[in-house]
């Protein structure tokens, strides 16, 4: 189990890395919330592979928080940056104004107010999970019909619907398999960013 939360951070690293890298091109504020969540994502699964080496009370109390808590704003950030990516696919004379991108960060504070309901936080969290990757699913599904240089980041987005449906309906996923959603969900982070990478160097290609 801990081998996999290790690869998974190294993968979460390096994607960060790169997310980070396409955010300092210029123009590129679209990647600015793939880059917070993939960090995001990168201390929560510092902070499980930490609570396996260190047996303290603490450090599992800290663990559980920044798991519960980083699931929403990386949730947040990354349907801000879908957002912002659908208003750029859009004429401008059709685009809506960029403040409505940051609307899905409402989801944050949102949260506080089902925090201490056990339930309501696990369907919060399969719903915001699910819409996620749907709107992401619709939105690469028409952009690979466009364009097939997006087809990578449309593989990644159906890994992440496989370990979305498996780590919500397979209980064993969720407790003594853990590494197989962890697996899926870093084959779906690599393709990902490979995916953005390629997209972004055939454009600029096309423009030069």
């Amino acid at each position: 189990m801990i081998w996999a939360t290790l690869l998974l951070v190294l993968v979460s690293g390096y994607v960060a890395a790169n997310f980070f890298s396409l955010t300092n091109k210029k123009g590129r504020l679209k990647y600015l919330g793939f880059t917070i969540a993939s960090v995001v994502f990168t201390i929560m699964q510092l902070s499980v592979f930490l609570e396996y080496l260190m047996t303290d009370p603490n450090i599992t109390a800290a663990t559980e928080f920044l798991v519960e808590w980083g699931h929403i704003t990386i949730l947040a950030f990354v349907l801000s940056s879908l957002a912002i990516f659908i208003r750029e696919s859009k004429p401008v004379f059709a685009q809506f104004p960029m403040i409505y991108t940051a609307l899905p960060l409402l989801i944050i504070i949102s949260y506080f107010l089902v925090q201490d309901t056990y339930a309501l936080k696990t369907w919060l969290l399969v719903i915001y999970q699910g819409g996620a990757i749907v709107v992401a699913l619709l939105m690469y599904s028409v952009y690979t019909y466009r364009r097939r240089e997006y087809v990578f980041i449309l593989v990644s987005i159906f890994l992440f619907l496989i370990s979305y449906i498996l780590f919500w309906s397979v209980t064993a996923i969720q407790d003594s398999h853990q590494w197989i959603w962890k697996l899926l969900i870093g084959g779906a982070m690599l393709l990902s960013i490979f995916g953005y990478k390629q997209t972004e160097y055939k454009i600029e290609a096309k423009t030069a």
